[in-house]
C-alpha cells in the first residue's frame, strides 16, 4: 500500500493553497485589521493611511518572509541532500550562524553603512567558510560517524554564536550598532522595505533556479559515492556547487532577517513525508512550504502581543527545538530496531 495518498500535483496545488491563504492573512492582520480590497475604496478619509500600511510596510515585509522562507528551505533541502542526513540543516551544523557572524562583523567594522551589498558579501564569506570548514572534517577519518559530524556543527555553531554574542558585547554602549546586531542575532523582518525585497530577489532567484540543476545530481547522490562517479557525477563539482548555491541562499536570507534557526531543517523534513526522497520533486514543494511557514511565524510575531512584536526567530526557535529533539528521538529508535 503506497504511503502517499495524494500524488506529486495534488500534493504542491495543496501547498500552493496554503501559501495564498497565508499570503492574505498576512497582508490583512497586524497591528491593525485592513484587508486588500480596501486599497479600492479611494473615497475614504483614510484611504492614504490604508496604502501606505497595505503596500509599504506590509507587502514587502511579505515579500521578504517569502524570499528569506523559501531559500533557507531550499538551503536546508541542499545541506541535507549533500550530507545524506535528514538532521542536517544550516542552522544545525552552524552555516547559518556562519552568515551571522559575517553580517555582525561588517556592523562591528561599520562597513554596513558603504551599502546595501556589504552585508551579503559578508555573510556569504562566513557561510562559505564555515562549509568549507565542516566538509573538511565530514572528510575526516576522526568524525566518520553521523552523530559525530552533528555534534561538531554544534560545537562549530556554539563557538561562532559566542564570536558573535562577544561583538555585541563590545557594542553595547554604542546605540546605533547594538541594536542592528541584536536584531540579527535574534531574528525579525521587522522594518523591511522594498529596498530590502530588490537585495534579495535577484541573488535567491539565481540561486534556486541553480538548485534545480545540482537536485537531480543529489538523487544520484544518494546512492552513494561509488554508485555516483559510475553514473558520470562528479563529486568534487557537485560539492562546490553545492556549496556555493547554500552559501548564496544563507548569506541573502541572513542578510535580510538573520538567524531563523531551523527553519533549514523543518521544513524539508516535512515536505519529504509529502512527496518523497526525490530531490527535484522536494525542491518546489520545500520552496513553498518555506514561505508558509514564515509568513505565518512573522503573523504570529507582529499580532500575539500587538502593537508590540516578538522576534520570529525566536519562535521558529521555541517549534524547532522540540522537533528536532523529536527527529534525534526518532532516528536512535529506527537504529535501535
Amino acid at each position: 500500500m503506497s504511503s502517499r495518498p495524494l500524488g506529486y500535483s495534488k500534493i504542491l496545488g495543496l501547498s500552493l493553497a496554503c501559501l495564498f491563504l497565508s499570503f492574505l492573512m498576512a497582508w490583512s492582520f497586524g497591528g491593525a485589521a485592513l484587508y486588500p480590497w480596501q486599497l479600492l475604496l479611494r473615497s475614504s478619509e483614510d484611504s492614504d493611511m490604508t496604502s501606505h500600511i497595505l503596500l509599504s510596510i506590509r507587502l514587502p515585509r511579505i515579500a521578504c518572509a517569502c524570499l528569506v522562507g523559501a531559500a533557507l528551505s531550499v538551503a536546508g533541502m541542499l545541506t541535507q541532500g549533500l550530507f545524506r542526513n535528514p538532521l542536517a540543516s544550516p542552522s544545525v551544523i552552524g552555516i547559518s550562524s556562519g552568515g551571522s557572524f559575517g553580517a555582525i562583523l561588517a556592523f562591528y567594522l561599520g562597513v554596513n553603512t558603504l551599502g546595501l551589498w556589504t552585508l551579503p558579501i559578508f555573510a556569504f564569506a562566513g557561510c562559505l567558510l564555515t562549509t568549507l570548514l565542516i566538509l573538511a572534517l565530514a572528510r575526516s577519518a576522526n568524525f566518520v560517524a553521523v552523530e559525530d559530524l552533528l555534534l561538531v556543527g554544534f560545537a562549530i555553531n556554539a563557538i561562532l554564536s559566542a564570536m558573535s554574542s562577544f561583538l555585541l558585547s563590545l557594542s553595547l554602549k554604542e546605540f546605533d550598532k547594538a541594536p542592528a546586531m541584536m536584531n540579527w542575532m535574534l531574528g525579525t523582518l521587522s522594518g523591511k522595505t522594498w529596498d530590502h525585497v530588490r537585495l534579495g530577489v535577484l541573488p535567491i532567484v539565481l540561486a534556486l533556479l541553480a538548485s534545480i540543476r545540482v537536485s537531480y545530481q543529489l538523487n544520484v547522490l544518494s546512492l552513494g559515492n561509488d554508485v555516483a562517479q559510475t553514473l558520470g557525477v562528479r563529486l568534487k563539482r557537485l560539492r562546490i556547487q553545492t556549496i556555493l548555491v547554500t552559501s548564496t541562499l544563507v548569506a541573502t536570507a541572513v542578510s535580510i532577517g538573520g538567524i531563523l534557526p531551523f527553519l533549514g531543517l523543518i521544513v524539508p523534513h516535512f515536505s519529504r513525508l509529502l512527496v518523497g526522497p526525490d530531490h527535484k520533486k522536494l525542491l518546489f514543494v520545500s520552496a513553498v512550504n518555506g514561505m508558509s511557514l514564515l509568513l505565518l511565524a512573522d503573523l504570529v510575531a507582529r499580532t500575539l502581543i500587538a502593537p508590540s512584536e516578538i522576534q520570529v526567530g525566536v519562535l521558529i526557535s521555541l517549534f524547532g527545538s522540540p522537533f528536532f529533539l523529536w527527529m534525534l528521538a526518532k532516528r536512535r529508535g529506527s537504529h535501535s530496531l
